[in-house]
């Protein structure tokens, strides 16, 4: 059978707790239909459904959200195992992800051989019993086609998904789930040896539990422990007890206990063994943020939340201790995570100390496993990286400490390396990889020699065509570099990839002069946000100065560089992911077309530092809603005022979208806009968008859009608009100065003076935009709001 045989349109899940829900959930997001099964309840003769309904509801209501948008819902199809096992006869994946007991699975799996198929592809969420154990006694057909496919938690944003085959398991099935994790459910997918637990939860379970046990012996506290292991340590700031209140200390027992029973050879098995504080905490219902207390508890005090941190010798919750060590000051010096690595690891202090032992435990347990657990090292990274948040994975740290021969010394003082080390030292050229970017190489330790890291098919990197000298032209703030087969990308690489007057002075470069050299234009990066919109440092700045000739040329100068990609001769496609804020929306609403990433969260949030959108913002959504108005039966909108209230509670509540699909829905894309779900392939899509647009002007299929007209509802709408806001100011909803920049934009989005019987130009509403922008610059509450945001990065409601 071809992997092409193994189509996935319809899935099968069995079990509608938190992962099965929300794996039935992210399939819905990607538009594949699925039954979710669970349980009757015992007793329950009226909803036998009962189970399967709450996990969906919780799906539905759970934060973060599991779905892009809730209309997916209507994907999902639920019932229970009893009457309705037969309904999976017909599709294409069967995921089981019921409670983690081997006889439970093993039982299940006996009613499923009556309905299993050739061409159907059976897998189980088991996040440690090992794949062979699970189809003990099963049928050849059966054996053949079953796999372990592990999602993280939460589904839609973690983004590992490990395969574990057995040997007897299909390789066509293992090639088409690949294929399927990573193109249509935009996974990073790692291939696991058959070994309990797999490779993530086998060596981050035991970096938790060494870690666990190093600051009980050494007497670290909670906070203390998370300060000195978070993103000085290039790890998320939930770093180890913080993590595993949000995984529950329920499941990290579990895993460990699993771990224990079923790796007897481990070498460090007795790492495993939970401390029995710990195992005291979960007897009494202290398992994290589940049950409201864990290693944090949070708390009310004076109507704000607090968060404190157990004491172990008293088994009290205080208040967490300030952490200040001279090793964390110099670390958070440093923006790239391997200088501040290595910074902590080579300091003289108590957290350094910390650092290097638990860096010691983790890299020695990694060396040691990785070939019985792993097929390469690239894997183990990227399970570490992907599974965990981590900056960078094992190997790469030791990369570090074997490039710097002096803090290699610190960490490891009686200079003992595992016998992986040593043959990398001894036969290999002295690290894990070698090549730069387009060219990197992983030591292969199944034939002590470099093989090339793999790269998605067709994948485009921006750091790989530099390396080929592919940069037409960098001024610091952005560059235009050429992607092949006609088309170049614009790159902003400022801080936050923030708009200032660098990136405006490229944008008109790449249309004006790209235009000669190229067929189209992609605008993306690769950094994890598109853009958090303008250099609001510098605003403040002219501002508190009164620079306002400064301040109104670079407004205009971002308008009419947004002019000039909307009218540009060749198509433009955005390919925005992560946070499109502000300025970095307007620049996407200018575009021609749209690639988004699905974790796409857009919008308008000006009014958040009390200023309203003024680089076409306003004007690109009216007309964009007024098209929606055009496109509906008339009579049933409301007029031209229906496009403006729209707008106004979009723009005046900041609001941003949750996902590229909410996106389209609040209409900050187009309906037309396309979506991918694999970060790493987004500018691969985004050029093939973009030629084939080229392509369609070619053969004159596309043309660029032609100048448009704004017909605006004047005073009498704003007058309606204010009268909202002096209901919620009121009521006590809004603040004074929240009124003052909601008139406003009330005042731009309804033509200003305009009457409501003459068009005005989109000039004439980018005037107004940037009217009331300065308008609004000049005011102390304003400027009171840019500071707070530059100095907190939390916004102030004065």
């Amino acid at each position: 059978m071809s992997e092409t045989t193994y189509q996935i349109r319809k899935v099968g899940v069995l079990g509608a707790g938190v992962m099965g829900a929300a794996i039935a959930a992210h399939l819905a997001n990607v538009g594949i239909s699925s039954v979710l099964l669970d349980i009757v309840p015992p007793g329950e003769t009226k909803d036998r459904n009962k189970i399967a309904r709450t996990g969906l509801e919780k799906a539905l209501k759970s934060r973060p959200a599991s779905f892009y948008s809730k209309r997916s819902a209507s994907l999902i199809t639920i019932g229970n195992i009893e009457d309705n096992l037969a309904d999976l006869a017909e599709v294409d994946w069967i995921v089981e992800a019921v409670v983690e007991r081997l006889d439970i699975k093993q039982a299940l799996y006996s009613k499923l051989e009556k309905i299993v198929r050739p061409g159907m592809i059976l897998s189980s969420n088991t996040s440690g019993l090992p794949a062979h154990m699970l189809i003990e006694g099963r049928s050849e057909l059966f054996r053949r086609q079953f796999l372990i496919t592990h999602f993280f938690n939460p589904v839609r944003y973690m983004r590992l998904l490990e395969l574990v085959p057995t040997a007897d398991t299909d390789p066509e099935i293992v090639a088409a789930m690949r294929r399927f994790g990573s193109e249509t459910l935009g996974k990073g997918v790692v291939l696991c040896k058959d070994t309990p637990n797999f490779i993530a939860n086998r060596l981050g379970v035991y970096g938790f539990l060494s870690t666990i046990h190093r600051a009980l012996k050494e007497g670290y506290g909670i906070g203390e422990v998370d300060t000195i292991l978070g993103p000085v340590m290039g790890r998320p700031k939930s770093a180890v007890f913080r993590t595993a209140d949000l995984s529950g200390l329920d499941t990290l027992a579990h895993v460990a206990d699993n771990l224990y029973e079923n790796a007897p050879d481990d070498p460090r098995r007795e790492e495993f063994k939970l401390p029995e504080v710990v195992r005291d905490m979960v007897s009494r219902g202290m398992l994290g943020e589940k049950s409201g207390q864990g290693f944090y508890k949070r708390v009310k005090e004076q109507g704000a939340t607090v968060i404190l941190e157990l004491d172990f010798n008293s088994m009290d919750y205080v208040a967490k201790s300030k952490v200040r060590y001279p090793s964390i000051g110099a670390a958070r010096g440093y923006d790239d995570p391997g200088q501040r690595m290595l910074t902590m690891l080579d300091g003289d202090d108590r957290a350094s100390q910390l650092a290097r032992e638990t860096t010691a435990d983790a890299l020695t347990y990694a060396a040691e496993l990785a070939p019985a657990i792993a097929y390469t090292i690239v894997d183990v990274d990227n399970a570490m990286r992907w599974g965990f948040n981590f900056d960078l994975g094992s190997f790469e740290v030791w990369d570090l400490l074997l490039q710097k021969p002096a803090v290699l010394q610190k960490v490891f003082p009686d200079g003992r390396l595992p016998e992986l080390v040593r043959r990398v030292q001894e036969r290999g050229q002295g690290t894990f990889y070698i090549g730069g970017a387009g060219q990197k190489q992983y030591f292969d330790f199944e034939t002590d020699t470099y093989k090339p890291v793999p790269v998605p098919e067709g994948g485009i990197t921006l750091v790989g065509l530099k390396a080929q000298e592919k940069v037409v032209r960098d001024n610091g703030s952005a560059a235009l570099i050429d992607m092949g087969d006609g088309v170049a990308c614009l790159e902003f690489h400022t801080k936050m990839n923030a708009i200032d007057e660098g990136v405006i002075e490229m944008i008109r470069y790449a249309v004006e002069e790209g235009a000669k050299q190229f067929r189209a234009l992609v605008i993306g990066n690769e950094a994890p946000d598109f853009s958090a919109g303008a250099n609001l440092f510098l605003v403040l700045m002219g501002a508190r100065q009164g620079a306002w000739p400064m301040i109104e040329n670079a407004v205009n100068g971002l308008q009419q560089a947004n002019m000039l990609l909307k009218y540009s001769p060749i198509p433009v496609v955005a390919a925005p992911a992560g946070r499109v804020l502000g300025g970095g929306c307007e620049i996407v609403l200018h575009c021609h077309h749209t690639r988004a990433l699905a974790e796409t969260y857009v919008g308008q949030v000006e009014v958040g530092v009390g200023v309203v959108p003024a680089g076409g913002g306003c004007k690109e959504l009216l007309l964009r809603y007024k098209a929606d108005v055009e496109s509906q039966k008339a009579g049933k909108t409301g007029g031209p005022f229906h496009p403006v209230r729209k707008v106004f509670e979009l723009v005046a509540l900041a609001t941003v979208s949750t996902s590229a699909v909410e996106a389209q829905e609040l209409r900050f894309f187009r309906k037309t806009d396309a979506i991918t779900v694999n970060r790493d392939v987004l500018l691969r899509d985004a050029k093939n968008d973009a030629i084939k647009l080229a392509e369609a002007q070619a053969a004159g299929q596309w043309q660029p859009p032609k100048p448009q007209m704004l017909l605006l509802p004047g005073a009498g709408a704003r007058l309606v608009l204010e009268q909202q806001v002096e209901g919620m100011l009121l009521a006590g909803k809004i603040s004074e100065h929240d009124a003052v920049v909601a008139y406003h934009l009330a005042r731009v989005l309804t033509g200003g003076d305009c009457s409501p019987l003459e068009p005005l130009t989109e000039q004439q509403v980018l005037d107004l935009e940037r009217e009331a922008f300065l308008s609004l610059c000049g005011m102390e509450k304003t400027q009171q709001r840019m500071e707070a945001i530059l100095t907190t990065g939390k916004p102030l409601r004065n």
